[in-house]
């Protein structure tokens, strides 16, 4: 991770600490203080957007590029979630021009697109709006475990052969 996370004194630390969240497929999260964000990502792809203007950044992650005939519209398919996550932050004020983006995640199997058919869509919409994409970790045979410091918008993305939700969160059992 960066070092400037941890140049802080340890109550600075500790409170941020207390802050997390895993960011869950099918949400977005506009988050109001600091706060460290986690997400685990296989096929799923997360998009990070920065409003410039009013300062505020959000995150959505999703499953699949876009629903299918008949489904309702959810925040699990990208077509929603990228959208959404944009309207929401225009709404905060600034104009699209303010915004920057960030996309991770969509590796694949072997003889599986469903990881690059997400990356793709997330990539078009936030193309066809005119929002410049800063940075992707995207594509490839492994999974990421991401952590997102919502304080100085610094992000740390370790790729993973296998990944397990109770890596970051034990099961309460286990404590």
């Amino acid at each position: 991770m960066p070092s400037d996370w941890f140049e802080k004194t340890d109550s600075e630390l500790n409170e941020l600490q207390k802050s997390e969240y895993l960011l869950q497929p099918g949400f977005i999260i506009i988050p109001e203080r600091a706060m460290l964000i986690y997400m685990i990502l296989g096929s799923c792809v997360t998009v990070i957007i920065t409003n410039k203007a009013v300062d505020s950044t959000g995150l959505c992650h999703f499953v699949s590029p876009r629903k299918m005939d008949g489904e309702k519209p959810r925040s699990v398919y990208g077509t929603v979630a990228v959208t959404t996550l944009i309207r929401m932050l225009l709404d905060k004020g600034g104009s699209i021009g303010d915004l920057e983006a960030q996309i991770i995640g969509g590796s694949d199997l072997p003889g599986h697109s469903l990881g690059k058919d997400n990356a793709q869509m997330a990539e078009k919409i936030l193309q066809k709006r005119g929002i410049y994409v800063a940075s992707q970790d995207v594509g490839g045979d492994k999974g990421r475990k991401a952590i997102f410091n919502t304080e100085n918008n610094n992000l740390a993305v370790i790729k993973v052969d296998k990944i397990r939700d109770d890596d970051w969160y034990p099961d309460e059992s286990e404590i």
